[in-house]
Order: structure tokens, then C-alpha cells, then sequence
């Protein structure tokens, strides 16, 4: 393994040496490649977001969408990395989560038809990213003329939903539109979420928003609610009953001042159970941001109640104990000779509203205090240039600091019986990501490789106090590195994932690590306005997992679809047919970094057919 790793950047870099020695004056004159990919959002990937797991736009070069129930349940992962290490942002926008167990993740809850392209990167030395990067969102220019915009899906077989969006536009001032509702799918065997997870019936899940947004010459400004009711997530012991979240911005010369406002509600009462448990949260962000410069502020409060009258058992608890984030970060680009250097640097400040909470903590760690501050930092130095007429490489070396999340350092959750509490580490240090990237780029092929060593790398460790287990958090050193090989000859498109991370301070296997996956599609040849393509998925079993904290090995799987697209004039038509031979498989997830994680593989769904209309109409 350690082999492979080093002819991956090794030979590369002797190569390059070679190259130089031998041309010392070679003018590059092809475009170099950018630490951030730009990617328009096109009208299949747009066909399918918020429905399908697999989009185009998550599903290579190291991106995933991480099923954890029905729709609108997606997380992001990246290479090795999840949560708040990649930041989700739209327009320079942050969407903190309210949820501490990330319900109302913001990777997919938005109005597809009004965002016209994507930036997905995965450097810690940008304005706006985390300790892995960004994915940004950019909504569309609004057009003078009037003009209509819809898209209608619907889903039958082992899915069955439908999803309505709808964007009018004129005179620089946009109205948009979006409804869905479906029931919780069937696994490949047939079997419902009554059948598989204890529910009480299969709930109808409803999600709608609305927004509104106008341009002047100089200035932007917009608003909008979204209102997501009954989405069952089975690897919970809760569900989402409602999340709200209401949103505003004012744009002036490129500086934006926005907020953005969720209350989130979650329970177990469509589980059958005589136990209730339920958390009611709010989230407040403000934000002020601009091309090199982000100022947050984040309020974040949550309460939680477990009770069994007949057990006598009622248990109260601050879960997020009135935490405020303030945080101020700058950035600059340098261009030296044909390097060129990002730097990023910041403060950040968390503070306990509710210091009542700090006795807690101090059960596990004395040295507990209600407020920390941080130095967030990055440094990023990149090359790219032709090696040849037809190569391309690109190498950067990086170090990047980010705080720790605030759930890490102060969720704190007592259970009752037998059932671990779970609490946070207010002493916890800062992870320190130093990380080495090259990709080649050749003509069809393009082999990306890198390799990541954190410091204080933030993983869970389970304790003791008396007889009573907690489940907590503990800084560890750990290596995370892989290879991405994108191929793309004719009407081919093949795209090869693998990971290996490592715990090095315990040494065994890092938890939430992805197993080795391929997505090949084949597009056949346009005819008579007819698109064909075939997509087959495979994901390889994963037995290198940490048994400490629970993760279960996963079985082998692969899926066939189909897809059939018609366009004419202002119509888009598209038909799937997903998993084609109905397999019964899960993917692989860990839930051990949940202090409500129901401990059951979360089933993908059987045999689906899929159904959209896509009409674009100026006036």
C-alpha cells in the first residue's frame, strides 16, 4: 500500500524534474487548471436533484451523497472527510445546520432551477471553506425579459414521489417556486419502512419553498422560506417532524450582509416505541462577505426530553447549550514566478450561553472552560503547466487549521439505563490537516491522488464515569489518502474511487472510510433528438472498519440503470429506470459519530422509474 502511494507522487515529480531539466525555457501555453472546479448545473443533473443519490454532480472524482432514509435525507462526503469540513454555502452564503444530527444538512435543499452553476473544492485556504473545502452554489443571473422556467418529476415502482419547480422571471426580479411530497421507498425486496425500521406506517415526507430575488445595476437583494414536514430517517432514532428556515440577503458592490433563521423539530413519534424522545433546536447565522473576507456570527440552541412515564423515567437536557461562534477570516492570492500561493487566516470564538452546562463536561475533563478561541489558518501553494502538448500536471501542498465543531465541544446528552450519554470535549485541540495533491491530466484519462495527515484529527472514544459509559470525543493523528481515475474516450465515461484512511495513534482502521467504488456511464449518439445512456454503479465491500466504535462490515453491490432523454425546442423529456434489476443492497455508512444513531443499515431503494419535464420559455 505504502508502495503504491509513492509511485503515485514520486515518479511524478521526477518526471517533472526530467521535463525541466531538458527544457528549461518551455512556455506553457495551455489554460492551467484552477484549485477550484467550476461546474454548470446542467439540465440531467438538474432532472434529478434532491431525488436521486447518484446525481452527476456528486457521483466521481471523490464526491458522495450519503443515503441515510428517505429524500431530502442526502449528506456530503469527500474523500475521508464529511460534516462541517466541507462548508455548503450558496453565493458566499453559510446554512449552519440546526439539527446536531445534521437532518437539515443544506447539501440538497434548494431550488435547482435557480442555481446555474456549481464550485466544488476541496482546499482549506479559501475564503468560506472548511477544514476540507467547499461546495458553493452560484444562482443564475435574472434576466430583463420574462421568462418561464418548470421542471416536474415523478417517481413509480419502489419509489413514489413527485417534485414541482417553477421560476417566472422579468424585469431583473425572479419569483421561484418548489413543492414535493412522496412516500418512503421499498428495498429491493419489497419491504417498507414498517417492514424494516419499527415505523408505524409509511409517512407521507412534504418540502416546499418559495423565494424571491430582484438585481439593480449595482446592488442584489432576496428572501426565502422553506418548510420540510415528516421525512423519516431511519438511521436515527428520530425523524424530522418540521424544519423552517427563513432566509434574507442585500448585496451591494460584491459585499453581502445575509441571515438565514431554522427552527427544527425532531422525534420518534412515528416510530412505535414507549419511549418518547424529542429535540426541539434554533439556529441563527449572519453573515457578512465579500471576494477575500467572510465575518460569521451563529447562535445555536437546542433543548432535548427523553421520557418513559411507565418506567417512570423523564430526562431533560441543554443538548447545545446556547453557543455563539464569532468568527473573522481574510484571504489573498500571491502569484510567484509560475507558483501560485493562497494564504487564509482568522479568529474564531465559541461561547456557552448556559455555563450551568460546564459541570458536565468537567465530569470527564477538569481543565473544561465556557468559552474557547481559535486560530483558523491556510496555506496552499499550486502548480499546473503542460508537460507535454497533450499533459497537464498540477501538484499542491497544503496546511490548513480549522476549529473543531461545536457538537464536538459541547453537545452534552445524558440517557437512561444502560444507554451511553454523550457528551462533548470543551479542551479539545484543533485539527491540523497537512495535505500533498497531484492530478494528470492526458487527453481521456485524468489521475488524481493525494494524501492527507491530520493532526488532532477529532474521533470518538468511549469512557467511563462509575459504572455509567459516555461516549465522547479525543484528538488523534490519523492518515486519510486515495486515488480518483476519471476516463472519458467516445461515448464512455468511467470514474474509480479508493480510500484508505489509517488511525495512527491507535493503529487499525479509520472510521467513515469509503470503500472502492466505480460509476462507468455509456451516452450513446444523439438520434432524431433521442439521448440513450446506461449507467452501471459498483461499490466493493468494506471490512476494514473500527469495531471500537461500532461499524459494521458491508457486502458488495452493483446497480444497472437506463435513461432515455428527448429534447425539442423549449421541452426536455427524460425517462430512468433505476436499478434496473432490483437489487436489495445498502451502502456503506457509519453511524457512530451519532449520540442517536439507530445501530441499522439503511437500505437503498429497488427498481424505480422516473419521469421529468423540463420547459424554458422567453416571452
Amino acid at each position: 500500500m505504502k508502495l503504491f502511494f509513492i509511485l503515485c507522487f514520486i515518479l511524478p515529480l521526477l518526471w517533472i524534474v526530467n521535463i525541466f531539466a531538458q527544457d528549461t525555457l518551455r512556455s506553457y501555453q495551455l489554460a492551467p487548471v484552477e484549485i477550484v472546479a467550476k461546474k454548470n448545473i446542467s439540465i440531467i443533473d438538474k432532472n434529478s436533484y434532491g431525488t436521486d443519490y447518484n446525481s452527476s454532480l456528486f457521483d466521481k472524482n471523490g464526491y458522495n451523497l450519503v443515503r441515510r432514509g428517505s429524500n431530502f435525507t442526502q449528506d456530503l462526503y469527500v474523500e475521508g472527510f464529511n460534516r462541517s469540513d466541507i462548508k455548503v454555502l450558496i453565493d458566499g452564503e453559510q446554512y449552519h445546520n440546526a439539527c446536531p444530527n445534521r437532518m437539515d444538512a443544506p447539501a440538497i435543499r434548494l431550488n435547482p432551477l435557480e442555481m446555474q452553476s456549481v464550485d466544488l473544492s476541496k482546499s482549506g485556504s479559501l475564503i468560506n471553506s472548511g477544514l476540507y473545502g467547499k461546495v458553493e452554489y452560484h444562482r443564475s443571473e435574472i434576466d430583463e425579459q420574462i421568462q418561464l422556467k418548470t421542471l416536474i418529476n415523478g417517481a413509480a415502482g419502489a419509489q413514489k414521489d413527485f417534485d414541482v419547480a417553477a421560476i417566472i422571471e422579468g424585469y431583473k426580479t425572479n419569483l421561484s417556486l418548489r413543492y414535493s411530497r412522496g412516500l418512503p421507498y421499498e428495498n429491493g425486496d419489497g419491504k417498507r419502512f414498517t417492514d424494516l425500521y419499527n415505523y408505524k406506517d409509511n409517512f407521507k415526507y412534504k418540502y416546499g419553498s418559495i423565494g424571491l430575488r430582484h438585481e439593480g445595476k449595482n446592488y442584489k437583494m432576496g428572501a426565502s422560506f422553506t418548510l420540510s414536514e415528516d421525512i423519516s430517517f431511519p438511521f436515527l432514532m428520530m425523524d424530522e417532524i418540521y424544519s423552517r428556515v427563513y432566509s434574507a440577503f442585500f448585496d451591494l458592490y460584491g459585499n453581502k450582509l445575509y441571515f438565514n433563521y431554522t427552527d427544527h423539530l425532531m422525534d420518534n413519534t412515528l416510530r412505535k416505541s414507549n419511549m418518547l424522545m424529542m429535540t426541539d433546536t434554533k439556529n441563527l447565522t449572519v453573515g457578512l462577505t465579500g471576494s477575500f473576507y467572510e465575518v460569521i456570527y451563529r447562535r445555536w440552541d437546542a433543548d432535548n426530553i427523553i421520557e418513559n412515564p411507565a418506567m417512570n423515567i423523564r430526562l431533560s437536557n441543554h443538548l447545545m447549550p446556547e453557543i455563539n461562534l464569532l468568527a473573522a477570516t481574510g484571504t489573498h492570492r500571491f502569484n510567484i514566478a509560475f507558483l501560485t500561493l493562497f494564504i487564509k487566516g482568522g479568529l474564531q470564538y465559541y461561547g456557552m450561553g448556559d455555563i450551568s452546562r460546564l459541570d458536565i463536561y468537567k465530569t470527564l475533563y477538569s481543565a473544561s472552560e465556557d468559552s474557547r478561541i481559535f486560530f483558523n489558518g491556510g496555506i496552499n501553494l499550486f502548480y499546473s503547466g503542460e508537460l507535454t502538448n497533450d499533459i497537464i500536471f498540477s501538484v499542491s501542498a497544503e496546511a490548513v487549521s480549522e476549529a473543531p465543531e461545536a457538537e464536538q465541544l459541547f453537545i452534552a446528552v445524558e440517557r437512561p439505563m444502560s444507554n451511553p450519554n454523550w457528551f462533548g470535549n470543551p479542551t479539545l485541540k484543533q485539527p491540523v490537516r497537512m495535505g500533498l495533491r497531484s492530478i494528470f491530466d492526458y487527453s481521456f484519462v485524468r489521475i488524481e491522488s493525494f494524501v492527507n495527515y491530520t493532526y488532532n484529527y477529532v474521533n470518538i472514544e468511549k469512557k467511563n464515569i462509575g459504572a455509567k459509559g459516555v461516549m465522547t470525543y479525543d484528538n488523534i493523528n490519523a492518515a486519510i489518502m486515495g486515488v480518483n481515475l476519471m476516463f472519458t474516450y467516445k461515448f464512455l465515461e468511467t470514474n474509480l474511487s479508493y480510500l484508505y484512511g489509517e488511525n495512527l495513534t491507535n493503529p487499525g482502521a479509520l472510521a467513515e472510510i469509503a470503500p472502492f467504488a466505480v460509476t462507468s456511464k455509456i451516452n450513446l449518439p444523439e438520434i432524431y433528438n433521442f439521448s440513450f445512456s446506461i449507467i452501471h454503479r459498483y461499490e466493493n465491500s468494506q471490512k476494514r472498519i473500527d469495531t471500537e466504535l461500532n461499524e459494521f462490515p458491508s457486502s458488495a453491490w452493483n446497480t444497472i440503470s437506463l435513461g432515455v432523454r428527448y429534447q425539442i425546442s423549449d421541452f426536455v423529456l427524460n425517462l430512468e429506470a433505476e436499478n434496473l434489476l432490483n437489487h436489495n443492497y445498502s451502502r456503506f455508512l457509519s453511524y457512530s459519530r451519532n449520540p442517536f444513531s439507530a445501530g441499522t443499515k439503511v437500505f437503498d431503494p429497488g427498481r424505480t422509474f422516473r419521469l421529468s419535464l423540463y420547459y424554458n420559455k422567453l416571452f
